[in-house]
């Protein structure tokens, strides 16, 4: 599976998950560790929807969904979860990959930023 095909995948996946009231509006594959593993990403998503719940209790969810509707395969590309209340923290993050701390090498490393889909 390429990663075009996994972004189309997850974009069902959570359109099909807005008629439970869960929103994700838009979601971003970063490479994991840095790119040191192939085909391994980390799914950054903004879900409005979750403002109100703890950070551990949001990932939990999307990661029973993820069990729920992908298969073991489809679940092998996404090594971790990170969610974000808006997609402008969602924006602000795809720099360090999703994360919230700030990777020193990555000062003066030339490399691709995560894009970002809107999940309809």
């Amino acid at each position: 599976m390429d990663k075009s095909a996994l972004v189309k995948r997850l974009k069902d996946v959570f359109h099909e998950k807005r008629k439970e009231g869960l929103v994700v509006d838009a979601i971003g594959l970063a490479s994991a560790y840095h790119g040191l593993k192939k085909d391994k990403y980390t799914l950054g998503l903004s879900a409005p929807s979750l403002v109100k719940m703890d950070r551990y209790e949001k990932m939990d969810l999307i990661i029973d969904i993820l069990f729920e509707c992908l298969s073991q395969e489809e679940r092998a590309f996404i090594d971790r979860v990170r969610v974000f209340n808006n997609i402008e923290d969602l924006d602000d993050h795809k720099i360090n990959d999703f994360e919230e701390y700030e990777y020193e090498g990555y000062n003066g490393v030339q490399r691709r930023l995560p894009e970002l889909y809107e999940v309809d």
